[in-house]
């Protein structure tokens, strides 16, 4: 291809030289030299034979706090957690055990060597000695909720979901085999302490809008019920069946309402969308759906199966679904369906006593188990 540089029109041929012999020097500053040697007796200066450099300053914490910050903001950063005006952002503030007794975590308590090796039967056969390890009285439940009230922020929230059923994972539970488990599920349930490293743009969206969603919440309930507060709450587990937890956002309280619980979602998917625009793409990832001109939440989805779990371990009278947008925000209300959680109940309770066990006592599923990263659709 033909180069677009004119050759100057007192040169014929142009030869290949070095870098380092090449006079870079311009010719104003060639003329500025002639005629200094011209008019004073001052020594040649060298040629300049590459680039001058320039000096940049190196810099200091003071001039990177902008970047800095702007790193903690997004994706916390590992590295600022060595930096004295950062390490206390990623230092876990759990609260001081409460007086009364807390029940054993048992996925700290149950692991058992020597039967590591076992087949299935003679694991089983170990676990009925353990079958009243997940028992716990009101008051060790009343302990445990209000010693995880950080919830994922507290490392106590992960050891007591360890090896218990959680709302959020019941759909999946419902829907995997008791025989052949899928491995995905069996992780999330007994080791969710792996799953905090996993950290997707989904769900630092929720995390950080979750104060926005709470706050449009409360105030549009305190306008139109009597007494109405919402009360923080940590892992709560039921003494009537304690395989199973939940971490709802928020207990709720009214004296026209009664006792309630809170989810919020707020949806990276339909972030900038309105309610109304999420509805109209027919998505059925979607949670929400019209009906009869009523906004309701979709009993296929999994966030049914969740909150139906939430108001039952919390003994609820009904929950508030608050599913917000950058553009508005809805809630619906969800009440009991005893039909569909009691086939729920009974699986959960036969995937903790055939699956569960046998993995805590022996870890008998994940001792061949290679490592796996879940993906959006699992988390």
């Amino acid at each position: 291809m033909p180069a677009y540089w004119v050759l100057p029109s007192n040169l014929s041929k142009i030869h290949p030289e070095v870098g380092y012999r090449i006079n870079y020097t311009t010719s104003v500053t060639q003329r500025k030299t002639l005629d200094q040697r011209i008019n004073t007796q001052s020594t040649t200066p060298a040629i300049r034979s590459r680039a001058q450099k320039l000096k940049t300053p190196p810099g200091n914490l003071e001039d990177l706090s902008p970047l800095l910050d702007t790193l903690l903001h997004h994706s916390k950063a590992v590295g600022l957690s060595g930096m004295e005006k950062y390490y206390a952002q990623y230092t876990q503030h759990t609260a001081a055990a409460p007086s009364s007794a807390l029940p054993p975590c048992l996925a700290k308590s149950l692991y058992d060597e020597s039967i590591d090796a076992s087949d299935l039967s003679a694991v089983l056969l170990v676990c009925e000695k353990h079958m009243n390890a997940v028992s716990v009285t009101d008051e060790q439940a009343a302990a445990v909720e209000e010693y995880t009230r950080q919830q994922h922020l507290s490392s106590a929230w992960y050891d007591y979901r360890s090896g218990r059923i959680t709302a959020s994972k019941m759909h999946a539970v419902y829907a995997t085999s008791l025989e052949r488990p899928s491995h995905t599920v069996l992780k999330q349930v007994c080791y969710p302490h792996t799953q905090h490293t996993v950290s997707t743009v989904q769900t630092r969206w929720g995390i950080s809008h979750e104060g926005d969603a709470r706050k449009a919440y409360t105030e549009s309930r305190a306008a139109s019920h009597t007494n109405f507060k919402i009360e923080p709450c940590g892992f709560i587990i039921n003494s009537s069946f304690p395989e199973i937890g939940a971490s709802p956002d928020g207990l709720t309280m009214c004296e026209c309402c009664g006792k309630g619980c809170l989810e919020v979602k707020c949806p990276f998917k339909y972030r900038s969308c309105s309610i109304q625009q999420a509805l109209d793409m027919k998505d059925k990832d979607f949670c929400l759906q019209l009906s009869s001109n009523n906004l309701q939440l979709k009993r296929d989805h999994r966030f049914y199966t969740q909150i139906q779990t939430q108001i039952v371990v919390t003994q609820s009278n009904h929950c508030d679904l608050v599913v917000w947008t950058e553009n508005n925000f809805t809630v619906v209300r969800v009440f009991p369906d005893q039909e569909f959680w009691e086939p729920r109940l009974q699986k959960a309770q036969e995937f903790f006593k055939k699956v569960c066990l046998p993995e805590l006592v022996a870890k008998y599923y994940s001792k061949d188990m290679q490592p796996h990263v879940p993906s959006e659709r699992e988390q």
